[in-house]
């Protein structure tokens, strides 16, 4: 034990001694190093993994992790090949990743701070909230029956399976033609995994008779039944009153407006959390 620890301070000295940590200022230095360095890592890393460069990066670690081996099992020839290819790997990355590193540095000119770290995550999300909600609102006034699923932390792959593929952007227009009475996939739910529209025509499992009551339709007791299996939330628009509702953890909260069921998005998707949607159902709850 007192060999491991004497072991540490030594390699705490080298540490010292390599990164200059001869006064306070020398530490803070040091820690604002550490965080900038660590800001440029997550930076990246968000950007790259929207693009075709995130399988080459893997490519690139793994190439990196043999690389240690082969200097610490001193494995001469691993250690050479591996050596040149890394000395001219640069060029090469640069030649391959020339529109990704375009696009990374425009978009860091392009934005504030506060956007950076933001990460335009929660920008889409809002931007997919406000799309389902414009369409349930037309096809509320339309009684235009629809079923959307939001899917969140639990994968419901047997649900997709059953479904026919999309991939498409979250917009009102197209989730308005997909419910379109006599249209091929206005049948059944769409699922979107908050910002991409993932399937549509998806067969939901039915709520038992116990868990919900008797005069609820098909088209409301599938919207609880996947969210009694899974995390999603089910916004389901009547095609008989136009009632809005919305369903999660095997509940329906029912007879809700637009204003109210974006609220309500907003606090359970977005982590920024509107604050004024926020306040604005906490009255509407209270009248």
């Amino acid at each position: 034990m007192q060999s491991i620890w004497s072991g540490f301070i030594a390699l705490m000295y080298k540490i010292k001694d390599i990164f200059d940590l001869t006064s306070p200022i020398r530490y803070l230095i040091f820690i604002i190093d550490i965080l900038i360095v660590a800001f440029i890592v997550y930076y990246l890393f968000k950007i790259v993994k929207k693009t075709r460069a995130g399988q080459i990066v893997k490519g690139i670690l793994i190439v990196c992790i043999l690389f240690v081996i082969a200097k610490v099992f001193n494995m001469v020839l691993l250690n050479f090949i591996l050596t040149n290819f890394l000395s001219y790997g640069v060029i090469l990355l640069i030649v391959v990743f020339q529109p990704e590193l375009r696009n990374v540095f425009e978009k860091l000119g392009r934005s504030k701070i506060v956007d950076v770290f933001d990460m335009d995550d929660n920008i889409l999300v809002r931007h997919s909230i406000s799309e389902i909600v414009k369409a349930v609102e037309i096809m509320s006034l339309k009684n235009i029956g629809a079923l959307i699923v939001i899917q969140r932390h639990t994968q419901i792959t047997d649900v997709l399976k059953e479904g026919v593929g999309l991939s498409a952007k979250v917009s009102s227009e197209l989730i308005q033609n997909i419910f379109m009475p006599r249209t091929p996939l206005h049948d059944g739910a769409i699922v979107i995994n908050k910002t991409e529209i993932l399937a549509a025509k998806c067969i939901l499992p039915l709520a038992s008779e116990v868990s919900i009551p008797k005069n609820v339709g098909t088209r409301h007791r599938a919207a609880v039944g996947i969210t009694e299996i899974s995390d999603a939330l089910v916004v389901v628009v009547s095609e008989e009153t136009g009632t809005i509702s919305l369903a999660e953890d095997g509940k329906l909260i029912r007879d809700l407006t637009g204003d109210k069921l974006k609220a309500l998005l907003l606090q359970k998707l977005d982590r920024t959390k509107n604050s004024v949607a926020l306040k604005n159902i906490r009255k509407n709850n209270e009248k």
